[in-house]
């Protein structure tokens, strides 16, 4: 088994698919995306419909599904039903509607099976006074008799944002990002969202997207009211890595290269940088322009980035060997200190 990281090729989102979005995706990072408004670039996904293809070496052109049937537990690390992650960036121009995403538990009861939903964002771009919506206050109210009488508005938890914030969005959690906001987005695979509102939005035919109001409202957690993550920071060789959320669904660091830094083994890893680096495995080398997005398998040993960047990664977590590394910081990644 030749194994050996793999360059992804992103599956989009665009048109009346995401009505929110925008072209900035092709026109500032790059990507190869359709001419329409694209609202999201899906970096790793394996999404039936809605793979992300293999774009380098001997399994060129290979869905994401493929690989994991070829590879096994030597890509993900781990005995996986299904492919665990999927990494998005985002791109609205007007808002996303204002939504929730079920947990685990009720996904599985009320969605066949499925995934729920917990993710993270990191903010890449923001403009001028740009805001996320981040939790709702209820003051005391019914949250159904709230929507009921269209007030949601009125209750959103509006925060400003600037480029490098992250926040962390478990399920439960009332969200929507805000026009001009584009984000990196690491979640659960699962393709789940139960929308509150939607701004009034229509198509070019006078319709209305679909609400799912009696789930939105079956999940909603009020009680959650959270900041933006301000992570740990640690040196180590070749820079300092910075943990923002290590749950039980995923890690997300930022590394802080500055020369050649060794990355772990044993977990799969999704290597986004912001400007280009070097990837280097055994006698070979790969150059990531920036905003790719490398998958290294969890079986690939002696692999390292090497450059002046910073990158971000996402993987499955070792919560353990985290919270013994950075000791009494651990309070300060979401999700780490139960």
């Amino acid at each position: 088994m030749n194994l050996y990281p793999l360059l992804m090729a992103p599956n989009f989102r665009h048109g009346e698919e995401t009505p929110w979005g925008g072209h900035m995706l092709r026109d500032a990072l790059m990507k190869d995306a359709p001419e329409d408004a694209v609202g999201a670039s899906l970096e790793v996904s394996a999404l039936p419909g809605e793979e992300s293809m293999v774009a380098n070496g001997e399994h060129a052109g290979k869905a994401l599904n493929r690989m994991v049937e070829l590879w096994g537990e030597a890509l993900t690390g781990a005995k996986c039903d299904d492919f665990p992650l999927l990494l998005k960036l985002l791109d609205p121009v007007t808002p996303l509607s204002v939504q929730v995403h079920p947990g685990d538990d009720y996904a599985k009861a009320h969605e066949g099976g499925k995934h729920g939903k917990t993710e993270a964002w990191i903010v890449l771009n923001a403009e001028p006074g740009s805001h996320i919506i981040y939790g709702v206050d209820t003051r005391g109210e019914d949250l159904a008799t709230i929507v009921a009488e269209g007030r949601i508005k009125d209750h959103l938890r509006f925060q400003s944002v600037r480029p490098g914030d992250v926040f962390y969005i478990p399920s439960g959690m009332l969200h929507a990002l805000g026009e001009g906001v584009m984000v990196y987005e690491i979640q659960e695979s699962s393709d789940l969202t139960y929308r509150f509102w939607d701004w009034g939005r229509v198509d070019a035919q006078g319709k209305s997207r679909e609400l799912h109001v009696e789930k939105a409202l079956a999940v909603c957690d009020t009680s959650l009211s959270l900041e933006k993550i301000e992570g740990a920071t640690v040196l180590c060789k070749g820079g300092s890595r910075t943990y923002y959320i290590s749950d039980t669904h995923f890690e997300l660091c930022r590394l802080n290269l500055s020369g050649k830094m060794p990355l772990p083994g044993g977990r799969m890893l999704f290597l986004t940088p912001l400007t280009p680096c070097v990837l280097r495995w055994g006698e070979e080398e790969m150059t990531l322009k920036a905003f790719d997005t490398a998958v290294v398998p969890a079986g690939l040993e002696g692999v390292s980035l090497e450059g002046e960047t910073k990158v971000l990664m996402s993987s499955l977590p070792d919560r353990e060997a985290l919270r013994e590394e950075l000791g009494y910081r651990a309070e300060n990644v979401a999700g780490l200190v139960d």
